[in-house]
């Protein structure tokens, strides 16, 4: 990896090396990741709606630049790790135009605040919120993905590196919070994506996850005939970098409505809810080998089978197992024991003392003491 752009100041305290620890790359992300929205300069209509919509999809973990920017993100990316590395974003959603390549979006990762990988993908229709009518979803709320395709491409999700990476962008893109389980009242959001060749695919599919038959055409607008792509899963030479061949893809989102069943699972139904995309796949830089493997690193689960280590114990070279304790520094002099004469300190020391004291008195006194030993005596006798 290249030398970031603005280097992260050492911390001066606890607190600051806490807060540039949090925004370190971390095992395990159980907080939703932010994403920047911006766009360049010249851009179409069509850009500007995708930027809004897909915006409001996003909130609250997103940040929307209203200032059109000078970028090209294949050509040029050190904009974006500046942005990333400022904000602490790891996602990017940029709008571009260009002659080449109109109504464009670049979807971009970023990891350790410099960008992984990116991929195109070219608008070809785009329908807004206010074209459906009801009650909108909650902001924030995290959407049900399904992915799905037409009968000629089953397998492109699982087989197919650009699809593969755009399934995967968007996940990331739209995942929230690290949950344990999943509340059904909780979901209001059901996002479908369809790789298909016909509308009536991809209603089809509607109309599966509604528990009904499809339906006709949806909302307003034409509908959106799309191109069957001749891929071949086994050309080892193939160039996935822009592939004009490939089909469209349908973007889908309907709010989730639950009925009255008589059972203890109520009927669940779709509504068009909007916004709804249809997109073709463009350029894509996929990320290096060493890089993809420290952004996949996993944490290591601790061994159940192996013996369990136990603090401050071990075992010495004859087979002993040794414990060490951590206790305070006790008072000796205080330590109830048992009263007898030995262990008596105050009188020993007085004791010692007085002996001391006999040793060092003058010869005057130790005649007096001799005379006050004959008196008593002769007191006695």
């Amino acid at each position: 990896m290249s030398t970031p752009l603005v280097a992260p100041a050492k911390p001066k305290n606890a607190r600051s090396k806490r807060a540039q620890d949090a925004r370190a790359p971390q095992l395990v992300e159980k907080h939703a990741k932010t994403a920047i929205v911006a766009r360049t300069t010249g851009i179409s209509d069509k850009v500007k709606v995708a930027l809004s919509e897909l915006n409001q999809l996003k909130k609250p973990h997103s940040i929307a630049f209203s200032k059109a920017n000078e970028v090209r993100p294949f050509e040029d990316p050190a904009s974006l790790n500046f942005w990333s590395s400022k904000n602490d974003a790891s996602l990017f959603l940029i709008g571009t135009h260009t002659k080449k390549r109109p109504h464009g979006l670049v979807w971009a990762r970023c990891f350790a605040g410099e960008v992984m990988e990116m991929l195109e993908v070219g608008i070809e229709e785009v329908m807004a919120m206010s074209n459906f009518k009801g009650i909108k979803s909650t902001a924030g709320s995290v959407p049900l993905f399904h992915f799905t395709a037409a009968e000629p491409h089953a397998n492109l999700w699982d087989t197919h590196p650009t699809f593969q990476q755009f399934k995967s962008l968007l996940l990331d893109f739209f995942r929230g919070n690290e949950l344990d389980g999943v509340s059904l009242k909780g979901l209001e959001r059901v996002i479908s994506v369809t790789i298909g060749d016909a509308p009536s695919s991809a209603e089809g599919v509607e109309g599966a996850l509604a528990g009904g038959k499809g339906k006709g055409p949806i909302g307003k607008g034409k509908a959106v005939e799309s191109l069957i792509g001749s891929f071949n899963p086994n050309a080892a030479t193939q160039n996935y970098d822009e592939d004009k061949t490939l089909p469209l893809v349908h973007f889908r989102t309907y709010t989730v409505h639950f009925m009255r069943s008589g059972l203890p699972q109520p009927r669940v139904e779709l509504a068009p809810h909007g916004p709804h995309f249809t997109f073709s796949m463009r350029r894509t830089q996929t990320p290096t080998a060493e890089v993809w493997k420290q952004a996949m690193k996993k944490k290591e689960k601790k061994s159940t089978t192996g013996p369990k280590k136990s603090k401050n114990l071990d075992i010495d070279e004859m087979g002993n197992k040794i414990g060490r304790i951590h206790v305070g520094r006790q008072d000796l002099d205080k330590l109830q024991a048992r009263k007898f004469k030995g262990l008596k300190g105050s009188k020993r020391r007085a004791s010692d003392a007085g002996a001391e004291g006999a040793e060092d008195a003058p010869a005057a006194a130790g005649g007096e003491a001799e005379d006050g030993g004959e008196a008593k005596r002769a007191r006695k006798e």
